[in-house]
C-alpha cells in the first residue's frame, strides 16, 4: 500500500507516478494499492500517471487498485469515468481486502482463530 498526500498536479504527478513504481518494483506484489485519502488537490495530470503505472503493471500481469479517494479525487477520477479503469474501493481496508484474495464484499470469517 502506497499512501499519497497533498496536491497531485502538473508539477508533481511525475514524481508521484515515480513512487509508485518504485514501490511497486520493491513490493513485488501482484497488486499495488493506492491510498489516495490524503490528496488535497488532484487533477488529470494525476490520473494520466495512474494510468501509466496501471499500464505497466498490467504488462507485467499485476494490477492498480485506489483506495479512499478524497472527495477532489473522487471528483476527478468519476468525472473522467476511471471506474471503467481501475477499481476504486471507499474504504482502504476494502483494498487491502481485495488484494488478500478475500471476498470485499463478505462478512469476516468467524471462528477462525489465530495459530
Amino acid at each position: 500500500m502506497v499512501p499519497v498526500h497533498g496536491e497531485v498536479d502538473l508539477a508533481t504527478a511525475d514524481r508521484m507516478r515515480d513512487r509508485l513504481l518504485r514501490a511497486a518494483y520493491d513490493s513485488r506484489c501482484d497488486c499495488l494499492v493506492v491510498d489516495m485519502s490524503g490528496l488535497e488537490f488532484f487533477d488529470a495530470s494525476g490520473v494520466r500517471a495512474l494510468v501509466s503505472v496501471a499500464r505497466i503493471l498490467w504488462a507485467q500481469e499485476r494490477h492498480t487498485v485506489l483506495a479512499e479517494p478524497s472527495p477532489i479525487a473522487e471528483r476527478v477520477l468519476t468525472a473522467l469515468d476511471m471506474g471503467r479503469v481501475f477499481e476504486i474501493y471507499p474504504l482502504l481496508e476494502m483494498a487491502l481486502t481485495h488484494t488478500s484474495g478475500l471476498r470485499v464484499d463478505s462478512d469476516p470469517i468467524a471462528n477462525n482463530p489465530v495459530p
